[in-house]
């Protein structure tokens, strides 16, 4: 049971916006239409519509792109490489996210963004994983709601999810995932590598993760989302039985179209 809670305490911490590089987007894809991979996993989408979008936080457009440094250390370009049409949303899907995963693992991950109104959700597909000792698996994937931008500072939202990994040669698992965000700041005006932003929103999401009905990994990740720009910083704290682990990405160059 401790080795099965190390390896899904281990993929939570690359399980918000700190993937590998996607394995299964065309690059030079436009809209694609056909039928998505099965999502797996738990988690609301949503569907109604947030509320009163106070401007646009995360641009989507086909090569909007940005670059981060993840702890000093310049990243690949996190681009938006095809549109995507699943059920009745439209997601814009990612190379990466964030730069390249912690913890030694490796996994081919498909990551999308969709909004709805002042409402962002980032959904994560199925994906497989080495984590390097000899130990393969699959991870179901999740849908969740990062931000929304109407929200008052101090205003809160929440929500959960579950998936399930099975691992070579291990008993499968299920870790349900209960999530909560809060508005810091709002109208904000940040340096980040010299460069000052301003409408800037400042939230912060906290994760924490049971495996099987037992508490396994809990992860804080600050976030700053320049008004026309998107994402221009994140701070992601974990913490499990085997320690602390931070992640610190800041924005470099962007491009948005």
């Amino acid at each position: 049971m401790k080795n099965i809670k190390f390896l899904i305490g281990l993929f939570l911490v690359v399980s918000v916006f700190t993937f590998t590089s996607c394995e299964n987007e065309p690059i030079d894809s436009a809209i694609d239409l056909g039928n998505p991979t099965n999502p797996g996993g738990g988690g609301n989408p949503g569907g109604g519509g947030g509320g009163v979008s106070t401007g646009d936080y995360w641009p989507t457009a086909l090569n909007n792109q940005w670059v981060f440094k993840q702890d000093g250390v310049v990243q690949p370009p996190m681009k938006m490489i095809s549109i995507n049409s699943i059920g009745s949303f439209t997601y814009y899907t990612f190379d990466q996210l964030f730069g390249t995963s912690s913890g030694g693992t490796s996994a081919g991950v498909v990551a999308r963004l969709r909004k709805n109104s002042g409402d962002y959700y980032i959904k994560i597909e199925n994906f497989t994983f080495d984590t390097g000792l000899g130990i393969t698996g699959t991870l179901t994937g999740y849908e969740m709601l990062i931000l929304k931008d109407y929200l008052n500072v101090n205003q809160t939202w929440s929500g959960s999810f579950s998936q399930t990994a099975t691992f070579t040669g291990l008993p499968s698992t299920t870790q349900v995932t209960n999530y909560s965000g809060v508005i810091l700041e709002k109208d904000a005006t940040v340096t980040v590598n010299g460069t000052n932003y301003t409408n800037v929103i400042k939230m912060k999401i906290t994760q924490n993760v049971t495996v099987m009905g037992t508490p396994a990994n809990n992860v804080v990740t600050e976030y700053w989302f320049a008004k026309n720009i998107g994402p221009i910083k994140s701070v992601t704290v974990s913490t499990d039985d085997t320690g602390t682990e931070t992640i610190n990405n800041e924005l470099q160059s962007y491009i948005v179209n």
